[in-house]
């Protein structure tokens, strides 16, 4: 483009600026799959995969590389530091320490006995053996010189000063020697980076500590709660990453299947990734969706089948499971019958090549998929290729659904939560009415200045804000429901006139009647 190429003096464009070099953030996953190829152990596969899902979070290898100096700053060192663990390293541990560093870092370490050109050409000598070229008076006066510049060096030195030198290095980098963000680039891209060396030098440890970190990741991010839903949901894709299969997992919506999904991916970041069917009928949308979720980038201006290779280059290495949400999506959107459902046959080849995909859906998807039949496509072609289905239940325990009110406000009492679960239970909206109350809440806390939310809160959010907006839009649906195909707007008064049949679940009025009970909401919930 002639933007690229355009002088500094030129018309300005916006577009000079697209190759820099700060927009690079993220490792392109296909280049990845290439350095994970060469490698037998699969523990380390996944390690470089985690580093490589870590790339594409916000702040990139960057954050990652200082959460691991802030955290892990007592295990920076040369080989021989993380092998003797001292507060104070003594004349000889020195010397070995000091053969580890860069010939430009030792002369920054003299010790009692070193010569002068030990500081001068930072090689180490020792004794006086390097200068037996001097004879006579002449080498009896050097020697004397050298004595009493010796006696002012010392014969020790502290931890700190040489973990000092080392995290110096780690975050800014120094001559013939790369910052730690630049050694995890290399560490997921460069064949010739040795995952059992000591590399880099001034963090010989950075693999066991990668380790550590990945674990402290994993549980910082693998949730309050789990439903009994939610470990039917764990069953399936531990199952699946196992027996790299194609599994379906249906149920209703807004029992937090799809958190769920995303919570197990999330505690196997070098081996999952979570991505969302996007809602349309194309292909490129397809495929550019998985190569955001699996770290190729979004290649807009490229065609659908480079697109496609470059994912299946990924996939096809056998190291990550696709989980894919929305899974209904995966069929034509419209022409049911005529369409032809190509996202769903690509995910038949990928099952082919035993790479492991896992479908969460609604109950939509089969319906959908008899829909396509009626096409004349061949169903069985899928249904023969599903290693495991399962249908998860329709409804959560009470105890569960505690055990999430509580885990989105942890500082509710007992009562607030008994009540956040009652109107779950009642609400067509389940889970969904819970996380809409707890948001409310923490809005109108943050609104008086405080950051905890109080049971006056709740109730406020319940009364004024959700209820009446869930009634509100129970109200709409069922006037729609009333309107024929002629396409007449329903008017705000129709909306006000419409009236509620309260049966169960998905059509009975999303605030619960307390007064059944005797009680009244300002009683359950007590500021």
């Amino acid at each position: 483009m002639s933007t690229r190429t355009a002088t500094d003096d030129s018309v300005f464009h916006q577009n000079r600026y697209a190759s820099s070099p700060e927009f690079e953030r993220g490792l392109i996953a296909n280049l990845v799959a290439k350095r994970c190829e060469m490698l037998d152990d699969r523990a380390d596969r996944e390690l470089i995969w985690f580093v490589q899902y870590l790339s594409h979070q916000p702040g990139g290898l960057a954050a990652v590389a200082s959460e691991l100096i802030a955290k892990f700053a007592a295990r920076l060192g040369t080989p021989t530091m993380v092998k003797n663990r001292n507060e104070i390293y003594q004349l000889e541990e020195v010397k070995a320490i000091r053969r580890e560093l860069p010939k430009p870092f030792r002369k920054d370490f003299p010790l009692a006995g070193d010569s002068k050109c030990f500081l001068s050409d930072n090689e180490e000598f020792e004794g006086i053996s390097g200068y037996a070229f001097l004879y006579g008076d002449a080498r009896l006066e050097y020697i004397e010189q050298l004595h009493k510049k010796e006696s002012a060096y010392p014969s020790y030195y502290s931890a700190v000063a040489l973990l000092e030198l080392c995290r110096h290095v780690a975050v800014n980098g120094e001559v013939e020697t790369s910052n730690l963000e630049k050694e995890l680039f290399r560490l997921c891209l460069d064949p010739s980076w040795n995952l059992t060396g000591a590399v880099p030098w001034y963090f010989a440890d950075l693999m066991n500590v990668l380790r550590d970190y990945r674990q402290q990741w994993i549980s910082e991010n693998s949730g309050a709660y789990v439903t009994a839903l939610g470990k039917k949901v764990y069953a399936t894709l531990d199952y699946t990453l196992h027996s790299r299969s194609l599994a379906l997992l249906e149920g209703n919506a807004r029992l937090g299947k799809s958190h769920a999904a995303r919570v197990w991916c999330l505690q196997h970041p070098g081996q999952a990734r979570f991505i969302e069917v996007p809602p349309s009928n194309d292909d490129a949308t397809f495929f550019r969706a998985l190569a955001r979720g699996i770290g190729l980038g979004n290649f807009l201006k490229y065609k659908v089948a480079e697109i496609r290779e470059r994912v299946e280059s990924v996939l096809l290495t056998g190291d990550l499971i696709l989980v894919l949400d929305e899974a209904q999506r995966l069929w034509p959107q419209r022409n049911l019958r005529y369409g032809f459902p190509s996202r769903i046959v690509w995910v038949m080849a990928m099952a082919n090549a035993n790479v492991p995909v896992c479908m969460v859906s609604t109950p939509q998807f089969v319906l959908t998929q008899k829909a396509v039949e009626k096409s004349g496509w061949n169903s069985a072609q899928l249904t023969g290729r599903i290693g495991h289905y399962e249908f998860l239940p329709t409804e959560l325990s009470a105890t569960d659904i505690i055990a999430v009110a509580q885990a989105v406000l942890p500082e509710a009492s007992p009562a607030v939560l008994q009540v956040l679960a009652d109107y779950a239970s009642g609400s067509s909206r389940y889970l969904a009415a819970v996380d809409s109350i707890a948001k409310r809440a923490r809005y109108i806390a943050q609104m008086d200045g405080r950051s905890d939310c109080s049971a006056a809160d709740v109730r406020t959010a319940m009364k004024e804000s959700v209820i009446p907006s869930d009634t509100r839009l129970v109200s709409t649906l069922e006037s729609a429901k009333k309107i024929t195909a002629s396409a007449r707007r329903v008017s705000p008064s129709a909306v006000e006139q419409c009236e509620i049949k309260p049966t169960r679940r998905e059509t009975m009025p999303i605030a619960p009647d307390f007064s059944r009970r005797g009680e009244t909401l300002p009683d359950l919930v007590q500021a």
